[in-house]
């Protein structure tokens, strides 16, 4: 019994390192493509017979193809070319709000070839509604390699349930059982989507970095982890409660029962009292004096990043959601604040700045997680 355990461990782990190395081929020639099996062997590591079997591999299953002679360095014969073949398969992103359902399909290279919105207003049918959707808008792009689900709430990694205080989903919705049900082949992703957009912001990064925070301020305040060019999302699937984050012990009570939390602080309908407004978009942001009665709200802020950088030390946190609409001079003020009490950060390794994602950040940033993980095993449920 030991060995046949073991003999088992040994072809689960050979397994495992072929998915990791059909993903390195992948994603290799879907950055660099058109491309030799020589370059890949050379900037992989591989040897030339495993690229050969990989890349023979993905052309069987339609997901890249020849595309004829490359040019010739030297003596030999000239190398063929691969590329991914854009229409051999697609995923599907989708992204759930409050009465409305937002899909993205995208192919192979990442492109998006369909965007589309429906309204919801039973969540008991949320997997059966997504699933007929998903069903219908994939159709002509390829085969459908997979599904990823962003949802605003606390997705429970064990249970594969969500609980969420802004769409009526608890952890009696069924949907995800529904989705694996409709769609046995696929792979399925469901995260929060703040970590989706965190993945989006170190894709579409100005430089090459590796670890993120991105911070989701609107009603609620939520944000997503990046460590190690993977989502975070902790033991139990809520780390990233930022809006939950104490920053007055003796502060107003928030109605997760702590006191001073950065959501019940500074968040929008506190900037909104604070100015006297009934929501951010009504503030006149021409006015300077506006960011003069901000300077606790920017000071709550700051301290909430400094705790971020205490403990996960990222090269970048990025803040998106409403309060992007106040502009450069909020954002200084919070960083005038930060470095009063930050460690000495360099500038060319940390930067603090807003979202420049367009589009839906959510679908976006859940496609191309997806993409860049396509052959990891199992229900693809976030680390």
């Amino acid at each position: 019994m030991v060995m046949k355990t073991e003999k088992n461990r040994q072809t689960a782990n050979l397994e495992l390192v072929k998915q990791s190395n059909l993903t390195l081929v992948f994603n290799f020639i879907n950055a660099h493509q058109p491309v030799s099996r020589a370059s890949i062997a050379r900037a992989t590591g591989l040897s030339p017979t495993t690229v050969s079997s990989l890349a023979d591999e993905l052309i069987s299953e339609n997901m890249i193809e020849e595309t004829g002679m490359g040019t010739l360095h030297g003596s030999g014969r000239k190398p063929i070319m691969l590329a991914v073949k854009t229409d051999g398969g697609c995923v599907v992103a989708v992204e759930v709000r409050k009465g409305t359902l937002e899909f993205e399909v995208f192919d192979l290279k990442g492109n998006s070839v369909v965007y589309q919105k429906c309204g919801i207003s039973d969540y008991e049918k949320l997997g059966d509604i997504i699933a007929d959707e998903v069903e219908k808008i994939y159709k002509g792009h390829g085969r459908l390699l997979g599904i990823c689900v962003g949802v605003p709430g606390i997705v429970d990694k064990r249970t594969k349930r969500v609980l969420s205080k802004l769409i009526p989903v608890n952890r009696d919705n069924n949907f995800f059982d529904v989705l694996r049900m409709r769609f046995p082949d696929v792979k399925i992703k469901l995260g929060n989507e703040s970590s989706f957009c965190a993945y989006i912001e170190k894709v579409e990064a100005k430089k090459d970095i590796h670890s993120l925070v991105y911070i989701d301020i609107n009603v609620g305040i939520g944000s997503g982890i990046i460590l190690d060019d993977r989502i975070y999302t902790g033991a139990f699937g809520n780390a990233g409660e930022f809006g939950h984050m104490s920053v007055d012990a003796d502060g107003r009570v928030c109605k997760c029962g702590n006191r001073g939390c950065i959501e019940e602080m500074a968040g929008p309908p506190a900037i909104c009292k604070a100015l006297g407004v009934s929501s951010i978009s009504e503030i006149d942001t021409n006015d300077k004096s506006v960011y003069e009665k901000l300077d606790d709200i920017c000071k709550y802020f700051a301290c909430g990043i400094n705790n971020i950088m205490n403990m996960i030390n990222p090269e970048a946190v990025v803040l998106g959601g409403e309060v992007t609409y106040l502009g450069q001079p909020f954002l200084d003020r919070i960083k005038k604040k930060l470095d009063e009490i930050m460690f000495s950060a360099d500038p060319e390794v940390f930067s603090l700045r807003f979202s420049s994602v367009s589009g839906n950040a959510v679908t976006k940033g859940g496609g191309k997680y997806l993409l860049d993980r396509i052959f990891e095993d199992g229900d693809f449920i976030i680390e």
